[in-house]
């Protein structure tokens, strides 16, 4: 089955089933991680509903909302989840070069308020499919995929692979996010490494999450996710 799915009004879209998890495999078509949605076309919104979404979460800030896009095009009708993974609390954490990008990936988990759990929850209770996602979709939807696939069991290794997939796709994001006037201060102010994927990120970030909280579960715990909803999103996501 294909992971990546092309559509017209976004650039990273892409299935995260299929990878082997704990007791079975992730099921696919039903969880999906994408770059903005707010440019999707008509024909990109029945792709969608052919793919069964019922759940949008938007992990964005309430800046980019207002000033990059306008109305969401599935708001009303999917359930629109808004869980800003980076806001005013701790956005000025990407810019703080003494951190690598993989610390720096690990203090915005650990500071996300309700946000990450917001995302996980919804997740777990979407009635049919669901797709998260930010503006490019490397970062924050990154961020939601590692916490997720490495809940349901998913190899250390699957994991930074999916997170380095969005290598291939990073020109076109960034050209589409330079055509938005919401993402010129962004630009301005961050890191040259803000702009990669690579996989060392993601094998760091993960190493660091293990060395102090144990596994993604117990991160997720911290942040106040309940034992039910990991076991909700184990038996959702996971086909025995």
């Amino acid at each position: 089955m294909e992971r990546e799915i092309a559509l017209e009004g976004c650039v990273n879209f892409r299935d995260l089933g299929g990878y082997v998890a704990e007791g079975g495999i992730v099921r696919w078509r039903r969880l999906f991680r994408s770059d903005a949605l707010h440019e999707l076309t008509q024909a990109d919104v029945a792709a969608l509903r052919e793919l069964g979404v019922t759940t949008v979460i938007d992990l964005r800030s309430d800046f980019e909302r207002a000033h990059d896009g306008g109305p969401h095009p599935l708001d009303g009708a999917v359930e629109l989840v808004r869980a800003p993974i980076i806001d005013e609390g701790n956005g000025h954490l990407m810019a703080d070069t003494s951190l690598t990008l993989a610390q720096r990936y690990a203090r915005i988990m650990e500071s996300t308020g309700t946000a990450l759990a917001d995302a996980v929850s919804a997740i777990a209770e979407a009635p049919g499919a669901a797709v998260f996602h930010c503006a490019a979709g490397k970062d924050r939807t990154g961020l939601v995929s590692a916490a997720v696939l490495g809940t349901l069991g998913v190899s250390d290794e699957d994991v930074v692979a999916d997170y380095a997939m969005t290598g291939r796709n990073l020109v076109d994001i960034q050209a589409r996010l330079e055509r938005h006037a919401a993402y010129e201060r962004t630009y301005a102010y961050l890191p040259r490494d803000a702009m990669t994927a690579e996989t060392d990120t993601m094998g760091a970030l993960i190493a660091d999450l293990r060395a102090r909280h144990g596994d993604m579960p117990a991160l997720l715990r911290s942040l106040g996710v309940a034992d039910a909803t990991i076991a909700r999103l184990r038996a959702t996501l996971i086909e025995r």
